[in-house]
């Protein structure tokens, strides 16, 4: 899991797992006048392995594109007549 961490000099004063926390934590203590900053984790993440699907045994298939345009389904979801 990630690990963003808002730092004071040395010390560790939050971690969070999203940045955005992360960040949304730094700025209410920057606003109260902690000189405090955000150290964004940077180990690069673990692949995901391959889901098997438990009736046929195979791996699940991925769409053929994220934004739904392709065969089995038009842009703009209108039916073709």
């Amino acid at each position: 899991m990630r690990q963003h961490k808002v730092m004071l000099g040395d010390k560790v004063l939050y971690q969070a797992a999203q940045l955005s926390h992360a960040r949304r934590f730094a700025q209410a203590r920057q606003a109260e006048g902690v000189a405090c900053y955000v150290v964004p984790d940077t180990t690069a993440k673990k692949p995901r392995s391959v889901r098997i699907n438990s009736l046929t045994g195979q791996p699940y298939k991925k769409p053929s594109c994220r934004n739904g345009v392709g065969p089995h389904r038009s842009a703009t979801g209108d039916s073709a007549s």
